[in-house]
């Protein structure tokens, strides 16, 4: 998460940092396929891997689409605004209105980024869910690979 509030809802620092969570999935997802030889059974680490692809997919576009909800929205607010702030007699009713759509501005943003937050931590669990089978039965077939070998006189 980034210090920087405004850069949120930057179409280009979204942007950046999804192409950097996609480059973090790959190397994942490698360091994953390099275990694959480790586990017992390719075909349920397979499904397994098709289906964090799904999550992950899924979730990018529901992200991408509150995003797009986020900025349509801000759009229509920002024209209410101004029509609003527009209508303002004197300075100070000006900076009363200006001060509680700010308000309303930043706890919409604050929403919709903890919904995208809770969205990907969701989504995360569920695939430490998916994965750690997977990765389990291959550490278990390691550990009885090992016990099974005599030991060596050194």
């Amino acid at each position: 998460m980034t210090p920087d509030f405004t850069k949120m809802f930057d179409p280009s620092h979204m942007q950046q940092a999804m192409q950097q969570n996609w480059q973090q999935m790959s190397q994942q997802w490698q360091k994953m396929m390099a275990m694959q030889p480790m586990m017992t059974s390719e075909q349920p680490s397979l499904e397994a891997m098709k289906q964090v692809g799904s999550l992950l997919t899924e979730t990018m576009s529901k992200c991408t689409e509150a995003q797009m909800q986020y900025c349509q929205s801000s759009m229509e607010d920002c024209i209410g605004a101004m029509r609003e702030l527009s209508s303002a007699k004197g300075l100070d009713e000006y900076m009363q209105k200006q001060t509680q759509l700010g308000q309303k501005a930043a706890e919409k943003a604050q929403m919709t980024a903890q919904q995208m937050a809770s969205q990907w931590q969701k989504t995360q669990s569920q695939c430490t869910d998916l994965i750690s089978p997977s990765l389990l039965q291959g550490m278990s077939w390691n550990s009885a690979k090992a016990a099974s070998k005599p030991a060596s006189k050194a």
